[in-house]
C-alpha cells in the first residue's frame, strides 16, 4: 500500500534531494568564486552537501527521537568551524563522524561514510592536516553520549 510517508523518506527521494542541493549549492559556487578558491570549494566544501541533507531527513522522520540539545550545538560546531579557526578540531570530521554513528537509515550512514573517506584521504594525505583525529574524536565522544541518552531504561 502506498503511503506519502513511506515515499517521502524513501532512499530514492531522500538521496535524489540530497543531489540536487548538492549541484544548486555547487552551482552557486561556480558562479561566486574563482580560480583555487573554487576548485578547493569544489573538492573539499561541496561533497559534504550530500551526508548533511541525507542526516536531515533522518533526523525529520524520527522527529520525536531528535537530542536538539546535542544535535544542533554539533551542527552549529561543525559549520563554525569554517568561518573561524577553531584549533584541533575538523568539522567535516566532526560532523560526519556524529552522522555516522547517530542515524539510522542506511543511506545517511552510508553517504556519511563515504564523504568520510574523502575528508579523511584530503586531510591526511593531501593536506597534512590532523584537525581530522581531533574532529573524528570529538564526534565519537557525543555520538556515544547522544545514543546513551537515545537509549530506553530497562525495566525490571
Amino acid at each position: 500500500m502506498f503511503s506519502f510517508r513511506s515515499f517521502r523518506f524513501h532512499p530514492l527521494v531522500v538521496i535524489t534531494t540530497a543531489l540536487a542541493a548538492t549541484a544548486v549549492f555547487g552551482l552557486l559556487v561556480a558562479l561566486i568564486f574563482r580560480g583555487e578558491r573554487r576548485d578547493a570549494i569544489f573538492m573539499y566544501s561541496v561533497p559534504i552537501g550530500i551526508p548533511f541533507v541525507t542526516f536531515v531527513f533522518d533526523r525529520l522522520e524520527r522527529w520525536s527521537e531528535i537530542k536538539w540539545a546535542i544535535d544542533v550545538p554539533v551542527i552549529i560546531l561543525a559549520l563554525l568551524r569554517s568561518l573561524v579557526p577553531i584549533p584541533l578540531i575538523s568539522g567535516h570530521a566532526l560532523f560526519l563522524s556524529y552522522a555516522l554513528l547517530t542515524t539510522q537509515t542506511r543511506t545517511a550512514r552510508l553517504t556519511a561514510a563515504l564523504i568520510m573517506m574523502q575528508v579523511v584521504y584530503l586531510k591526511t594525505f593531501v593536506w597534512k592536516d590532523e584537525t581530522v583525529i581531533g574532529g573524528m574524536i570529538v564526534g565519537i565522544v557525543v555520538a556515544v553520549i547522544r545514543n546513551r541518552m537515545s537509549r530506553k531504561p530497562r525495566t525490571a
